[in-house]
């Protein structure tokens, strides 16, 4: 306990030196975060047990995966031309949808429409995530920033999967009727959220005074992107890269361990605690490390420990070794933030949503096959190689791409390096 009070003191003093929309943004996390939680470790029981195989929950994550790719563009643009405020508030709108039609649900086949209404949510949040951080975050903190956001919604996460376990042991079970209510409480929690976004949010400065863009503009503006001084190019694909063994394997641990290794609610409910466990004991220690010596180190640093929690979870014989790759799987995390830490260094602030739009179209190219090469791996082959097979990718290619680029924690606000 007097851990978590030091984590929540520190960081209410961080947070004390960032701009509003800083802590909105926190704020909006934190509580995402615990409603998130309610469902992450049963999605895939309750997509299943509404009759999909493990091909057609690929296939689910696939669709969502190319809506996403091609929205990310148009996203992008319009948060850096057009209006955060409004874009980030209909993020949070349309996420509380989302959890609605889930909760609706009568077959599998409707949770392709839950899925789309989900992507338009998630591209307006991350898009304007982006910005927020971009704009009123210094690169000296950025990295600080982002864990601080992550641990507070891991503290506030932290006790959703216990409280989701007894709501669904009190429901049914691990049936779709006993997780469905999980669902509708979901949606309300968004509802809320979106109070918050709506009454508090503030354009950044740099738009208040913006015109609306003439749709001419979109070409020039992305072109305009890829011809800053930074080593964008290469960095798209270690971003690619990046992003690919959570797109492959997301969909199948908690059915793995629940198929394959007997996990029942508890076990599963323990794993997702663990991870934000985790998360708030290490986010913010580590981001402070990684915003003094550099995001390159840390991410050299963490990489073999999220290896460890797969290869822990094709070998685990009990549910300790269950929950101890569910924790390991929180420095895939910290890792990727450290790397779109570095990532959102290489932009000016001007053009951050057209970054996030960019990479979120170029991901696309490897995001929505993923699961569905999962879903045929893990029937048709052996799901261990769902687990496996990224490893093996991510140290072959990525890892020695990334060597090759130039660490970005002296940059300056405009994209370019400190003399």
């Amino acid at each position: 306990m007097a851990a978590i009070c030091g984590v929540v003191t520190g960081a209410r003093g961080f947070m004390a030196r960032q701009k509003s929309n800083y802590r909105v943004a926190v704020g909006r996390q934190a509580m995402s975060s615990f409603l998130t939680n309610l469902t992450a470790q049963y999605s895939s029981i309750y997509v299943t047990g509404l009759g999909a195989s493990a091909v057609q929950l690929g296939g689910i994550s696939s669709i969502a995966s190319g809506f996403g790719a091609l929205l990310s563009l148009p996203v992008g643009w319009l948060v850096d031309r057009y209006s955060l405020r409004k874009i980030y508030t209909m993020g949070v709108f349309l996420t509380a949808f989302g959890a609605l039609l889930y909760g609706i649900a009568p077959t599998w086949h409707f949770i392709i429409l839950a899925s789309l209404a989900m992507v338009p949510a998630s591209q307006f949040l991350g898009a304007g995530c982006s910005v927020v951080c971009r704009d009123s975050v210094a690169n000296k903190d950025r990295l600080t920033a982002q864990n601080t956001c992550v641990t507070l919604a891991s503290l506030s996460g932290l006790f959703a999967p216990m409280i989701a376990a007894a709501l669904v042991a009190q429901a049914g079970g691990l049936t779709t009727e006993g997780i469905r209510p999980l669902y509708w409480i979901q949606a309300m929690g968004y509802l809320m959220v979106f109070h918050l976004v709506f009454k508090k949010l503030k354009e950044p400065d740099h738009m208040r005074d913006s015109r609306p863009a003439a749709t001419t503009e979109f070409v020039a503006d992305f072109r305009l992107l890829l011809d800053t001084r930074s080593p964008l190019k290469k960095w798209v694909v270690v971003a690619l890269l990046t992003s690919m063994p959570m797109a492959i394997t997301a969909p199948f641990i908690q059915l793995y361990a629940y198929e394959f290794k007997g996990a029942d609610a508890v076990t599963l409910a323990a794993m997702t605690t663990a991870m934000v466990l985790t998360r708030l004991v290490f986010g913010i220690p580590l981001g402070r490390l990684a915003d003094r010596f550099g995001r390159k180190r840390l991410i050299f640093a963490l990489t073999p420990l999220w290896y460890a929690s797969f290869i822990i979870l094709v070998m685990a014989r009990n549910p300790g070794m269950l929950i101890a790759a569910g924790a390991l799987q929180t420095f895939y995390n910290i890792a990727s933030g450290a790397a779109g830490a570095m990532g959102m260094e290489l932009v000016p602030p001007d053009m951050a949503g057209r970054w996030h739009g960019v990479l979120g179209m170029l991901g696309g190219l490897v995001v929505v096959p993923a699961p569905l090469i999962g879903g045929l791996i893990y029937r048709h082959w052996n799901p261990i190689w769902v687990f496996l097979l990224p490893l093996l990718v991510d140290l072959i290619i990525r890892l020695p791409l990334l060597a090759t680029v130039p660490e970005t924690l002296d940059r300056l606000p405009d994209g370019s390096r400190e003399d």
